[in-house]
Parts: structure tokens; sequence; C-alpha cells
């Protein structure tokens, strides 16, 4: 029996159940203890964390399997999962996005996820993401898509999106100065030429020759379809770079900034680093179904943040490795030194669920109530 507070929640339980709710708060707490994702092994630790040491495994894994059986493919479970995902981090504060794509098999199926993050101080965090089922880049309309989905469940209006080459197109553009997201997106060499060339000022090879030469940014107004950007080239920072010239189209009025901006974006790389061999193994994912990976893609990303929110809190604690050249890095990564706080708490259910609960502090979040 859980202690009287954790049953003061509010719609949650009414919305989906006792089931739903208990098993969507094992799950988050069995992923960190486990390190991955795959229900077969996430059931041997269930009767420690829950004190039933009695039921056997086989028994726990039906359980599970029974959670996503009921639960996958349900839009608004999902949905409100995501929602209490992005409070979770509010306090942290997010000006930032980073979208990018990761590909892994199941079996001999390609799956590719388009994930949006956000930035977290120096840390991307995922916020929504879509299954996409084929190899390679996505297209126009699938990131419009995806956007429309996650525009009507959070306000990104302000914000900055960070993307690399792949991810362009002049309907694509336009639709993220619509909806009024900034962005800086990387271009291939020659992505644009002749829009460049028709606008005032120098040509496109001309400011590639005088950024590389004389070292320095560049940039000028162009006109992609009906509305102005700016293209910036800026000098690559590495000696001797098989690229020499970075060159980016923005919609921010500061080139300079806008051009710093980017270098942000490798952060996503880190996040799927963590979230797949450094941490959760999200590869071990091995659920046919398209609408049971994204709810335990879902689940992944709450015990994710929790991480988050505990490196992010202590990273002033975090030892530095000093190096010969003389700079300093911390010793682990914020998510590694989170993980490791987080992983004692999930231990106990009963204290996991004390613990979450002070993180939703700033609203009683439904997601708690009657969880026993």
């Amino acid at each position: 029996m859980l202690p009287p507070h954790l049953r003061k929640f509010s719609d949650f339980y009414e919305k989906y159940g006792l089931g739903a709710v208990k098993n969507f708060w094992l799950l988050t707490c069995l992923i960190p203890l486990a390190r991955t994702v795959n229900l077969n092994k996430l059931k041997d630790y269930v009767g420690g964390v829950l004190g039933t040491e009695a039921v056997k495994p086989p028994s726990h894994y039906r359980r599970l399997v029974r959670f996503f059986l009921d639960w996958g493919g349900k839009e608004p479970f999902f949905e409100d999962i995501v929602q209490m995902n992005l409070r979770l981090l509010k306090k942290l504060g997010c000006k930032t996005l980073v979208m990018d794509g990761t590909s892994w098999m199941i079996g001999e199926t390609a799956v590719h996820y388009l994930v949006l993050s956000v930035l977290v101080g120096t840390v991307a965090v995922p916020i929504y993401w879509v299954q996409l089922e084929k190899a390679g880049s996505s297209s126009q309309a699938e990131r419009k898509a995806m956007f429309d989905k996650a525009l009507s469940l959070f306000d990104l209006s302000g914000m900055t999106l960070l993307a690399d080459r792949e991810y362009i197109g002049w309907e694509w553009f336009k639709y993220l100065k619509d909806n009024k997201i900034h962005f800086v997106i990387r271009m291939r060499m020659g992505d644009y030429e002749a829009d460049v060339n028709a606008a005032a000022g120098n040509s496109y090879y001309k400011m590639y020759e005088k950024c590389a030469q004389k070292n320095k940014i560049i940039n000028k107004q162009v006109w992609i379809g009906e509305n102005a950007y700016t293209i910036v080239m800026m000098p690559n920072p590495k000696a001797n770079a098989t690229e020499p010239v970075f060159i980016f189209l923005t919609t921010l009025p500061d080139a300079k900034k806008a051009a710093q901006s980017y270098v942000k974006r490798w952060k996503i790389e880190c996040l799927f680093r963590h979230l797949k061999t450094n941490g959760y193994n999200l590869e071990d994912l091995n659920l046919r179904d398209k609408g049971k990976n994204l709810l335990l893609f879902a689940i992944v990303a709450t015990s994710y943040i929790l991480a988050i929110r505990e490196g992010w809190s202590r990273r002033k604690q975090i030892p530095l490795n000093c190096y010969a050249d003389g700079s300093q890095w911390p010793e682990v990564s914020i998510f590694r030194h989170g993980l490791a706080i987080l992983t004692s708490i999930c231990l106990d259910f009963i204290r996991f669920l004390i613990h979450v609960r002070r993180a939703l502090s700033a609203k009683n979040h439904a997601l708690f109530k009657n969880v026993q």
C-alpha cells in the first residue's frame, strides 16, 4: 500500500485506469535499472522493485506485454505522456530545437526515427518523434506532418530549429517561417546557388572564396520561393578540414550568432548515443508494432528526462579532467551522472514515485492517481 498522499492526483486515473498508470511508471522505473528496453530482460527486475519476489518472472513478463497490447497505438495516452515530459523540463528552460534521425534494424526491418529534441543547457532531450517505415532521409511532407502533431501539443513559436543538410526544401523553410519557428539549417555545397546568384551582391562562389580566403563570416539576403532568408558562410574552425567553409540558411537576423549556434546541433548525436549504446540500449527494442514502439520510446524519453534532471541539478559536482592542452572537460556526461543517481532511486518503486511527484510538483499531474 502506498502512502496516502500518492492518492491525491487528478484525472489521468479516470481516463486510463489504475493498470495503465501503474505499469507506465513501473516501466519508467525499470529501464534505468536494467539499462535496456527489452521486455524479456526488464521482467527480471519487477519483483525486486515492487517487493513481489514470490511472483515468477514469466508472470511479470506477461504483465509488461499486456500493457503494450492494451496501450500501444492509443494516441491520447501517448500524447499525454509527451506533454508531461515537456512539463518536467519547463523549469530548466528550453529555447532551441534540434531535429535529426536515427536508424537501426529490427530483424530484417529497417527502423528510422525522426526525432525532435530541445536543448536543456548543453543537453538534447527528445520531445516528439515519428517512426518512418523506410530507410533514408525524411521528405518535406513527413517533416511537416510531424511538426503539425508537435505543434498541436506544444507552443514552439519563437524557438530556433537546428538541423543538418538533409532537412532542406523551400516548402519546408516556408512551413517553419509561417509557424514562427526560426531555423539554422546547414546546406550542401551548391544548394540554392541560383537563388543566391539572383540576389543583389556577391555571387555564390565569390562569397565562398571571400569566406575561405579572409577567414570571416559572409552573409547576404536571398529569396527562396516567396520568402527572404539569409545565406551564411562561416570558416571551418578545424585545421586542414575537408570542408573549409560551412554554409547555412537562416531566418535569424544576426548571421554570426546563427552560424555559432549551429555548433550545438551535435548534441542530438550525444542524445542518440545515450539512448542507445551508452545508456538505455534503445536498439534492444524488439516490438514489431509501430504504435507499441512509439509508446516505448515515450517511456524511454521519460526515464531519460528524469536522469537529465538529476545530472543537471548536480552538474557542478562532476569532476573535471584536465588535458595537456590546458582544456578541462567533465569526467562524465550530465546524463551518466544523473543516471547513477536515478538508478539508486529506482530500486524502490514507492521511493521512485515520491521522487517523480516532487519533480512534477508545479502541477499535480494525473499520471499518478491511485498508483499502488
